[in-house]
């Protein structure tokens, strides 16, 4: 199954783009985009984007549990390091159609003793292939769908699972690995207010398994908002400005209420019209099913992208 779409990917990819006139930067009307992180945009281009990411949350706690009878015994301070790396590359296939294939290396690990035996170590490669399509476009407004399928490979060391494992006489492998494939689609959308600000939004709706075997295949959705606004215009230098919020589900190896809220901002330098260089913090909050509490996760990501 796996080698089927990555196969038609390829030859998608491999498809030549239409020859009519095309601005390589994201653009409608007067506005000029700042290119989002933090949510999917509508433009049907030509793009490599790079990324690399590194965070940590912020107060994290972790139940203190009693491995003989279960027994939760109180709570502990248990921190997490985050950092990753990611590659997209987006192809445009026709004026209404583009590809694109996404990779990213994403890794864990507990920064104190709590966190460290309660969360593990934790890798994981994930790969994505999906198609982006316009369906509405006019001078100031695009409207795109998107459909895509994405499969993760995670691996995991846990301490706890393996020690409950070895008390109850079972045989537990201290390293473990799981897949999870998942389908997706979507609306994403783009507006040009003025000169100086432009709107994006994006909602997605995915199904498939978790990362734990144990439960059963979910639907989960993702609703985003951002606003551009490009600093050449009021103050005459080749910078940009985006804010995104939005609202999420999915949060693998976390049980939370209520889904994930988050905010993120970016600073972009937009000195050449096929270039953008950008730096972006997200802030990301969501209450633990397990201890009852908030936390807080924050992330400094360095993307680049080049657009032909």
């Amino acid at each position: 199954m796996k080698k089927a779409w990555i196969i038609l990917a390829l030859l998608t990819l491999a498809a030549p783009a239409s020859g009519s006139e095309y601005k390589p930067i994201p653009r409608l009307g007067d506005h000029v985009f700042v290119p989002v992180m933090a949510l999917e945009e509508p433009f049907i281009n030509t793009h490599i984007q790079t990324t690399v990411s590194l965070g940590n949350t912020r107060n994290a706690t972790v139940p203190v549990i009693d491995i003989e009878d279960d027994t939760i015994l109180g709570t502990a301070k248990a921190d997490i390091l985050l950092a990753g790396i990611g590659f997209k590359y987006q192809h445009k296939v026709k004026e209404w159609l583009a590809a694109g294939v996404d990779m990213d290396v994403t890794g864990r690990i507990g920064t104190s003793t709590p966190s460290l035996v309660s969360e593990g170590l934790t890798g994981g490669l994930g790969f994505r292939v999906g198609w982006l399509m316009s369906m509405y476009r006019s001078e100031k407004f695009q409207l795109s769908g998107s459909v895509g399928l994405g499969n993760s490979n995670n691996t995991f060391i846990n301490l706890v699972n393996w020690a409950e494992g070895i008390l109850e006489g079972e045989d537990v492998s201290l390293v473990q690995s799981r897949q999870s494939l998942r389908g997706d689609g979507g609306f994403h959308a783009a507006w040009s207010i003025s000169r100086r600000f432009g709107l994006l939004g994006a909602l997605k709706f995915s199904y498939g398994e978790p990362l734990d075997s144990q439960k059963a295949n979910s639907w989960n959705h993702d609703g985003r908002l951002g606003l551009s606004y490009d600093l050449k215009f009021d103050l005459g230098i080749p910078l940009g400005i985006a804010l995104t919020g939005g609202h999420f589900e999915k949060f693998e190896n976390a049980t939370t209420e209520n889904g994930i809220w988050l905010w993120s901002v970016r600073v972009a330098v937009q000195s050449r019209d096929d270039f953008s260089l950008g730096f972006d913090l997200q802030t990301s909050y969501l209450t633990s099913v397990d201890t009852g509490k908030k936390h807080q996760l924050g992330q400094f990501t360095i993307d680049m992208r080049y657009f032909y």
